[in-house]
């Protein structure tokens, strides 16, 4: 994993974004000579293949995307707007040629743009967003600046870069992240239903059998019933899915460790491994544990130094799935080194601060059993 220092980013991106206001000054003297004529700009255009690497920064949107080519001395090519569909990059890259390197920001629809380009030009690289603020957060912000500066980081070797999962590790995360948004939505008609049935004055512990699901349409409440419709609609999918998953679990070797830890099975097991990729790419069990966000934030002001609530930055999914699995190690472990450091965090502190320490000590011991490919050893 590469390390990026924010400084260090700080001043990069102020020097380039000053490099690239001095070259537009430049071009604007050279138009005001003369040189800078839309013929000669054409030309330019033209003469981009011509080039051995060209380098491009997309800054993207929903319907349109801004690229910003240049070359290695960061002179610039093209500059220009393109619809955010096949026929847009296929313009793009007649203007550039098939030997350029695009960066863009990993926004929520970078798969699309990422396949798009992937097998047609030399290099894609994703760009961290957390790790890029000090580029969008410029005090005048448009797509051209944006896209320039990705152009420039990438041109220098400075871009702050986020993990690409392969092919088959983004759809296995698709499909389990999916399940996940489904179970969120039944699980909140469930509580939609004892809500309601609370507003009628009905408190009676009940279960979704056949039998119940009678019992609650027989109380003859719309609101119910429709929730219920809802719930039994869910069922489907939900099962479906889980039954290919708990298959791709069984002949899955990283989530086949994982799953020796008591309380952890094929769908959570699957899930962190799928998460994390290859652990390769984390230089230590700390790094993995920031990139889940369950580490404690940290301020610093000279010998004084104050640790306070977990960051929440980085893989949210990872992050839900430790905690989760604390709870559940919790309840079905007998003695394990993990069990005594929950129970021990209990007695000191509330039992959700004791679940996402004890989620955190998971991940720790899990970066462990994947790097050495040995199982749990509950006394640690």
């Amino acid at each position: 994993m590469k390390e990026f220092s924010t400084e260090k980013a700080q001043l990069i991106s102020g020097r380039l974004l000053y490099q690239s206001v001095e070259a537009s000054n430049f071009r604007h003297h050279q138009r005001r000579a003369g040189l800078g004529s839309q013929k000669h700009h054409q030309k330019n255009k033209k003469e981009v293949r011509n080039f051995m690497t060209v380098f491009a920064g997309l800054d993207v949107h929903k319907k349109y995307f801004h690229a910003t080519a240049m070359d290695k001395s960061g002179d610039i090519l093209v500059q220009e707007e393109f619809p955010n569909e096949t026929e847009g990059y296929d313009s793009l890259l007649k203007e550039t040629g098939e030997e350029v390197k695009v960066a863009f920001e990993a926004t929520y629809a970078w798969e699309y743009v990422y396949e798009e380009l992937e097998d047609r030009v030399k290099e894609v690289k994703l760009a961290h967003p957390k790790r890029t603020e000090v580029i969008t957060k410029e005090r005048i912000k448009t797509d051209v600046r944006a896209s320039e500066a990705l152009a420039n980081l990438l041109r220098t070797s400075w871009l702050p870069e986020a993990w690409i999962p392969p092919k088959e590790t983004r759809k296995l995360r698709e499909k389990l992240r999916r399940r996940a948004y489904l179970v969120w939505k039944r699980t909140g008609f469930k509580n939609k239903i004892k809500v309601d049935l609370a507003k009628h004055g009905i408190r009676r512990d009940f279960s979704y059998s056949e039998e119940d699901k009678e019992w609650l349409r027989s109380l003859d409440i719309d609101s119910v019933n429709d929730y219920l419709d809802m719930i039994v609609a869910l069922n489907k999918p939900i099962e479906r899915i889980t039954k290919k998953i708990k298959k791709e679990a069984r002949v899955d070797e990283g989530a086949k460790l994982v799953m020796t830890i008591p309380g952890v099975g094929p769908i959570w097991g699957l899930t962190i491994t799928s998460e994390i990729g290859d652990i390769g790419r984390f230089p230590s069990s700390k790094h993995l544990c920031s990139y889940s966000g369950l580490v404690p934030s940290t301020e610093q002001s000279g010998s004084k130094e104050v640790h306070g609530s977990i960051t929440k930055e980085g893989n949210k999914y990872l992050r839900w799935a430790a905690v989760e699995c604390a709870w559940l190690h919790k309840q079905h472990a007998d003695d394990t080194y993990i069990l005594r450091f929950f129970k021990r965090m209990a007695a000191r502190k509330s039992g959700q601060t004791a679940a996402v320490a004890t989620g955190r000590k998971l991940l720790t011991t899990i970066y462990w059993m994947l790097k050495r490919g040995k199982e749990f050893r509950p006394q640690g």
